[in-house]
């Protein structure tokens, strides 16, 4: 394994995505929640933004919009006249305080006025949190289980972190940054496909999925119910995918006693293979027919593209867990990889055997020099239009594309449903180049 980090002054064409919209992702799984983030308008109005152009659904936000003069003499005047008009307006079920790097940099203390606020009010049914994101560290996926790791230390708080007794057969899900609704939801119906009881958090299958509901709400609208949610202390296992989400599921094990394991991802026949095979050993039931199925069609799948994959090569350029997940099924389909390059460094990156940059798309065009595929997300694809490589959006945001966000890529169908849309995209290559030379010819 190689790390290498670019020593640039500045980033022309940014990877990374801010922490602070990871937190506001992760409490769009949660029914009835409210993020406040706790810096300038434009911070909010950034992540708002973002999320809406991807997902194609209203976002659940707020903000203390701070000026200079807040920052100045008491910013957290500002946090404290927001947390009562969304209370006093809103009446939210879970509200999450999100730092940005001014309230960092400015030295407030938040968390503390927070602690205050939460004896004053006398707080029961709300759940209150905060988090620090600051934009200068991390990036989407980093700031994503954080917040996850905030709403399970106030879960533990509201319930006084007593021991209890475990319900049989009841499983936690924490699915990490990288995967999509339907992953979500897929996810949550083949762990039930086992006879076991899912609970999942976040749960953005059921909030972010693109569902019709009449009237307007500035809650978010879907997700687990807070009730649902303080039932994970009593889970059986916790299952995390996603080396990110690691720390939230030692969090549940430490103070709750709920053993964890973690799939670094569920792309690809290898790691579908191992997925499916914990879940038969955990359960002591069969694997489903209709997985059976799944699995011999990926098989012939495999074999009817590997002519179009033969002696391919990639450059990947997502966040650090994605990153892991794709490269693990272009693996199998024979890829060679010119570049991959992470938003940020985690330990998971550290563990792999291959090379790879710490950067931002400049760097992954730089190394995309005669690749045939591109992988990014949208802001990649003029990059990749230079470079002459067929370009597959994936990872946040993907804003030129209908149903990105409900687009499948966990287990056996969803590893298909990747391999010939990327195969695809290399014929359509090919095809070009063919044409070209002709008429050049």
């Amino acid at each position: 394994m190689t790390i290498n980090k670019t020593n640039k002054p500045l980033s022309s064409n940014p990877l990374k995505i801010g922490q602070p919209l990871g937190g506001v992702l992760a409490l769009q799984g949660i029914y009835r929640s409210m993020p406040i983030i706790h810096g300038s308008q434009g911070c909010a109005a950034f992540a708002k933004t973002l999320l809406t152009r991807h997902y194609r659904e209203p976002i659940a936000v707020q903000t203390t919009a701070l000026q200079e003069m807040d920052v100045i003499f008491d910013a957290d005047r500002n946090l404290e006249e927001a947390l009562e008009t969304v209370l006093a307006k809103h009446r939210p079920d879970c509200i999450g305080v999100i730092s940005t790097a001014l309230t960092e940099a400015s030295g407030a203390d938040y968390a503390g006025r927070i602690k205050t606020f939460k004896r004053k009010r006398n707080l029961r049914d709300t759940l209150l949190v905060t988090c620090s994101l600051p934009d200068y560290r991390g990036s989407l996926e980093s700031g994503y289980g954080a917040m996850v790791e905030s709403v399970i230390d106030g879960l533990l708080e509201q319930t006084g972190r007593k021991p209890q007794r475990p319900v049989k057969r009841q499983v936690n899900l924490l699915p990490g940054s990288f995967l999509t609704a339907a992953d979500v939801m897929e996810l949550k119906e083949t762990i039930a496909s086992f006879g076991l009881e899912v609970i999942a958090l976040p749960d953005v299958s059921t909030s972010l999925s693109g569902h019709l509901l009449t009237g307007f709400s500035p809650l978010t609208r879907g997700g687990v119910p807070l009730d649902s949610a303080r039932q994970l202390l009593r889970s059986e296992l916790t299952i995390a995918i996603g080396s990110s989400m690691e720390r939230p599921a030692r969090r549940l094990q430490n103070a709750a006693g709920v053993p964890y394991r973690v799939f670094e991802g569920v792309t690809g026949l290898k790691a579908s293979d191992e997925f499916f095979y914990f879940l038969q050993e955990f359960s002591g039931e069969p694997v489903p027919w209709r997985y059976r199925w799944q699995r011999e069609n990926l098989l012939d799948g495999m074999l009817d593209a590997h002519f179009n994959y033969a002696g391919a090569t990639a450059v990947v350029a997502l966040e650090p867990d994605h990153l892991g997940s794709a490269v693990s099924w272009l693996k199998e389909m024979g890829v060679g990889f010119q570049g991959l390059v992470a938003s940020c460094e985690t330990p998971s990156l550290q563990r792999r055997d291959e090379k790879i940059w710490i950067g931002d798309l400049e760097d992954a065009e730089r190394l995309a020099a005669g690749a045939d595929l591109w992988i990014s997300n949208s802001h990649g694809k003029s990059g990749a239009e230079r470079c002459g490589a067929a370009f597959m959006a994936m990872g946040f945001p993907v804003l030129d594309e209908l149903g990105a966000y409900m687009s499948l890529t966990v287990g056996y169908r969803g590893t298909l449903e990747l391999i010939n849309k990327a195969g695809n995209r290399l014929i359509r290559r090919e095809e070009n180049q063919h044409a070209r030379s002709v008429c050049h010819g």
